[in-house]
């Protein structure tokens, strides 16, 4: 498989860098996080619990280089997205504990608008999943232990005819569920096969946006944009905001730490903490 390139180059070091100072000059635990994201709120539950700080990152490489680098002691992370940066990217990372708040990732609308977007990509996603485009999807970015294809399953009609081409938005840096092939300049990973399967099933144009995962919430919360597919979990707080499909992976968080950290669990920074202040 080509090599992609996903972790910031030496600028976004030193941005990172500037951003907040280096744990191990003042003894403070600083977690990392990337805003608005599941694991950011995960982060801030344990940083609230054991007296921690937390600095935020737009996107996943960065916030991987500052736990690299020592500009923050650990990060919580999606397993299946850490798991690819260390595989295929070589990150001088590890993950640590168990997996917490499993949950699905879904295609997103505004609430209460594109319901027929939402049909379509639910029957999409059932007829890719019965006729084997989904696990071999999966199988491709070295995923899918289940296998969903069913040669007995129905074929399953949304009822919609399209009558425009979707704006629809994603992340940017999120392997590997969307991230850029600097080969050919194009956005490539899980989100983006999906899509375009589903979108071949049902008949659908789209026109994609790759501007982050904030700025995919605002455009579809500011009607910018008609959808969202970019590894967002599926949440009772964000369904108040938002209408989600079906979920499509499931996946959870998992705290990251460097490789060569003796770290075993959260708790084991506030007993480090402890020792120093002793000390």
């Amino acid at each position: 498989m080509r090599k992609f390139i996903t972790i910031a180059l030496a600028s976004i070091m030193c941005i990172g860098l500037a951003s907040c100072g280096n744990n191990t000059e003042t003894d403070e635990v600083t977690l990392a996080a990337k805003t608005s994201t599941m694991s950011a709120e995960l982060t801030e539950k344990y940083a609230e619990q054991y007296g921690f700080k937390v600095t935020y990152y737009e996107d996943s490489p960065t916030m991987y280089q500052a736990v690299i680098n020592g500009t923050n002691a650990a990060c919580y992370e999606d397993r299946s997205v850490i798991g690819w940066a260390i595989k295929e990217e070589g990150l001088a990372l590890k993950t640590v504990g168990d997996v917490e708040n499993p949950a699905f990732y879904g295609f997103a609308v505004k609430k209460g608008q594109n319901a027929d977007l939402i049909k379509m990509f639910n029957a999409g996603l059932a007829n890719i999943k019965a006729n084997g485009e989904y696990d071999a999807i999966l199988e491709k970015y070295g995923y899918g232990d289940k296998k969903y294809k069913d040669e007995n399953a129905q074929r399953v009609e949304s009822g919609v005819t399209p009558e425009k081409k979707y704006v629809i938005y994603s992340d940017n840096a999120f392997s590997p569920f969307e991230f850029l092939d600097t080969e050919t300049n194009e956005y490539i990973g899980i989100d983006m096969d999906i899509l375009a399967a589903i979108a071949k099933d049902q008949g659908f144009e789209y026109e994609m946006h790759n501007e982050g995962f904030d700025a995919s919430m605002g455009a579809v919360q500011s009607g910018q944009a008609d959808g969202m597919i970019a590894g967002m979990t599926i949440t009772d707080e964000r369904e108040e905001t938002f209408d989600f499909s079906e979920g499509y992976f499931e996946d959870g968080q998992i705290l990251v730490v460097p490789a060569d950290s003796e770290i075993t669990s959260i708790a084991d920074f506030a007993k480090t903490e402890d020792e120093n202040i002793t000390e």
